[in-house]
């Protein structure tokens, strides 16, 4: 029905929301606490929580409150119309910004970056061996690689695929923004965990970086996110192993409480059985 799938849609932004909210209020303390990689798997819970919304909820399970009044079904068509619409364009935007990335990569003027979700690969400035010293480059590549290993190219697809749902949202839009910059520390801090005694030339080689506004949605790009930031936290000692330990259970915990809060708070939806046809015919009077 038209009508459930407007209202599933409605659930899950507000949902997703919540979730970018709650992220946003937890990402600085539980980085200071558990370090950058932990924070950078906080946002998980977003799409929990917009998941979570998808199923019955509570007071559906229990049948307790009052329903909600559903959509007219041309206001429902009309809804879903118009999302699709904007969903439509949104992602033809971002493949706009990808092919203009794209672009530039062919002409050398792109990177360092790692491009492509699926099949990722290094992406190299064509001066990239004039601006850098061979220590750099090693740890430049390095870094690359390490997103790669991560994971974060099908994350950034991930992200651009919510974004493209969350169209209307501005805080799917806004997570996204705090999500970047959170997995480049994340990555950051991965590799300064790898080897010893290259903060000084890692911090040298994030502060020769000048390629901020040509990256894409998708890429993974060396310096498109805040240097100074980043700069910062190379300075910063790795938490132990056993606090990193009780970071990931912090994490869990938090994810699973936010799930289980999404389906205690939502609210009833209409009831289903409004719309199935013996309800109708029993609505109308001397119909038997």
């Amino acid at each position: 029905m038209i009508e459930l799938l407007a209202l599933a849609l409605m659930r899950a932004q507000v949902a997703a929301a919540f979730g970018v909210v709650l992220v946003l209020l937890l990402r600085l303390p539980l980085r200071r606490l558990f370090g950058p990689r932990l924070a950078y798997w906080l946002w998980a819970i977003a799409p929990a929580a917009a998941i979570a919304s998808l199923f019955p909820s509570l007071s559906e399970s229990l049948e307790i409150g009052a329903t909600a009044s559903p959509l007219a079904p041309d206001a429902a068509l009309k809804v879903v119309a118009v999302w699709l619409a904007g969903a439509g364009v949104f992602a033809g935007f971002v493949a706009w910004r990808e092919r203009a990335f794209r672009r530039l990569v062919e002409r050398g003027e792109a990177g360092p970056a790692v491009m492509g979700a699926l099949w990722p690969r290094l992406v190299l400035p064509a001066d990239f061996e004039d601006r850098f010293s061979a220590r750099e480059r090693e740890l430049i590549l390095l870094h690359e690689r390490t997103h790669i290993r991560r994971g974060d190219p099908m994350a950034n697809l991930i992200v651009a695929g919510c974004r493209v749902l969350g169209w209307f949202n501005p805080m799917v839009h806004l997570g996204a923004a705090f999500l970047r910059i959170d997995q480049e520390l994340a990555c950051d801090a991965s590799v300064l965990a790898l080897r010893t005694g290259i903060r000084s030339d890692y911090a040298r080689a994030l502060l020769k970086v000048s390629m901020v506004g040509s990256s894409s949605p998708l890429a993974c790009g060396w310096g498109t996110h805040p240097l100074i930031l980043r700069v910062g936290f190379v300075g910063r000692t790795e938490p132990s192993r056993r606090r990193e330990i009780v970071g990931f259970l912090a994490v869990t915990v938090f994810t699973l409480a936010t799930v289980v809060g999404v389906w205690m708070l939502a609210p009833r939806g209409f009831d289903q059985h409004a719309f199935a046809p013996d309800a109708l015919y029993a609505a109308r009077p001397g119909l038997n």
